[in-house]
């Protein structure tokens, strides 16, 4: 279902779920607002209890959001649901003529061509962004939407701690947005009764390994990430987990206080085949469905997979390793077109740069010495100019990339956000490199010689590889793409 589709009726009802927040709110506002430039007569409603969290009254009334509190509706021709679904056990079902989801949730209901589900994403107010962002939709002429989907993505992801895909980083950094406001409802999020919510989760502490598990009851998320920033701070912590009842799941919030543990991938970990999880390497956070439980509580659900994950995994240090690579098959990597940048084609020597990249953010300088290179997958991952030197050669033509997500390149000094594409030139690896390399028999974490503080994660069935005269410059690639471009020597 796309939203052109929808303009196509005349009128259309927009519902959020039955315990408004910021995003749900933001995501119905943006496309009211998007119907009603293109003539479609429009309500934008919810039921249950009526708001009174005082940060979500006061994004009401300063955006002039139009948004009713209904306990019955006449049937309507066509009912969106946003950040939500039609069904669904956190918000009430009104029969409709037709119905269209838009959401960034597990999927819940079946399937159906109106669906627009998109679980990797951290909130929904990232999802109706970018579908905008597609329409042409006038962000600049819309500055309360604008203002509205920036503080539904701050909400709904623990002011960043859960982004899970780089749309979520964009629509961080989108300009237009109203920050003095935003300021001014996160400040206006606690109650008196939120502090002793806050203080009871404090005291449910249970101890499993280095990680610390705290239970709290039924609330608005941000109070989890709120206990979380205070209970890492027990020096016997290296990581710790907040989570509560949220909607027909469990609401998860993750900090981390070492190099060892990324939240993202703890959150990644806990949450995979049972909702959603991520963000990043210090603050992440996730949900879990209740339904994709079975026959388990959710505290012994989190604490079975908290307690797996810290015996799952190897640690391998590049500069202080016992693998042994010389034991291992030699591998040829095959002459396939890729892509590769300097980066002082984008941004000028010596510009501190991140990398934006579905694999997460890379930080380096921009220098005559440092290539980025983009791999069959559309992965992204700098390489030294002499390595690089080294191990290709230039290809005549256009680089063509085809991933789902664009890599860009932000200045870290200015904000400055430039496409690696247009910089992009193709290449092939020489005949003559050789690699060592092995699967893994086990899941690993590899901090390599390019980041001593952010490990790349292999899971079994990856390949941990080095080239023969460099053992030290060793890294993983995907099983699957390291079956593409190596053979057997």
């Amino acid at each position: 279902m796309t939203l052109k589709a929808i303009a196509d009726f005349d009128e259309v009802v927009i519902q959020c779920h039955d315990a408004p927040d910021p995003d749900t709110i933001a995501c119905g506002f943006a496309l009211s607002r998007f119907l009603d430039e293109r003539g479609v007569k429009v309500r934008l409603i919810y039921a249950g209890a009526q708001i009174t969290k005082p940060n979500v009254v006061l994004m009401i009334k300063a955006l002039a959001i139009p948004l009713e509190h209904v306990v019955d509706l006449p049937r309507p021709k066509m009912l969106i649901t946003v950040d939500c679904q039609y069904g669904a056990g956190n918000v009430t079902r009104f029969e409709c003529d037709r119905f269209a989801v838009f959401d960034h949730h597990r999927q819940e209901i079946p399937n159906a061509d109106n669906l627009v589900i998109f679980p990797q994403l951290g909130s929904c107010s990232t999802l109706i962004w970018d579908l905008l962002r597609k329409e042409n939709f006038d962000f600049a002429a819309n500055a309360a939407v604008t203002t509205a989907l920036v503080y539904g993505l701050t909400t709904d992801t623990l002011e960043g701690a859960e982004s899970r895909h780089p749309l979520d980083r964009d629509l961080a950094e989108f300009a237009g947005a109203d920050m003095a406001l935003i300021k001014k409802l996160k400040n206006s999020a606690l109650t008196m009764e939120d502090l002793r919510v806050v203080a009871r989760a404090l005291s449910s502490l249970q101890l499993i390994g280095a990680i610390g598990l705290l239970r709290s009851e039924r609330c608005d998320p941000n109070l989890l990430g709120f206990a979380c920033d205070v209970a890492k701070q027990v020096e016997s912590f290296d990581c710790c987990a907040v989570y509560a009842p949220h909607n027909a799941g469990v609401k998860l919030s993750i900090r981390s206080s070492v190099r060892e543990t990324r939240a993202d991938e703890l959150a990644a970990f806990i949450t995979e085949g049972v909702g959603s999880g991520g963000g990043g390497a210090e603050k992440s956070g996730g949900y879990i469905s209740l339904k994709a439980l079975t026959g388990v509580s959710a505290e012994r659900f989190i604490t079975a997979k908290i307690e797996a994950y810290q015996s799952r995994y190897n640690v391998i240090d590049s500069r202080n390793h016992n693998v042994d690579f010389a034991a291992m098959p030699r591998y040829r990597k095959l002459p396939i077109p890729i892509g590769f940048a300097p980066t002082i084609d984008i941004f000028e020597d010596g510009e501190p740069i991140c990398v934006r990249t579905l694999e997460g953010d890379i930080d380096t300088l921009a220098s005559k010495e440092v290539y980025l290179m983009i791999g069959v997958e559309g992965e992204v991952y700098p390489i030294r100019k002499s390595r690089f030197e080294e191990s290709y050669a230039v290809l005549p033509g256009q680089y063509s990339f085809n991933a789902e997500y664009e890599p860009t390149v932000i200045s870290r000094r200015s904000g400055d956000k430039k496409s690696i594409i247009r910089s992009v030139k193709p290449c092939a690896s020489k005949a003559d490199i050789i690699i060592r390399a092995a699967p893994l028999a086990r899941d690993v974490k590899v901090f390599s010689a390019w980041d001593a503080e952010r490990y790349f994660s292999g899971k079994i069935g990856d390949y941990l590889a080095a080239p023969i005269g460099d053992f030290n410059d060793l890294y993983v690639v995907k099983g699957e793409i390291f079956h593409k471009t190596y053979e057997l020597v």
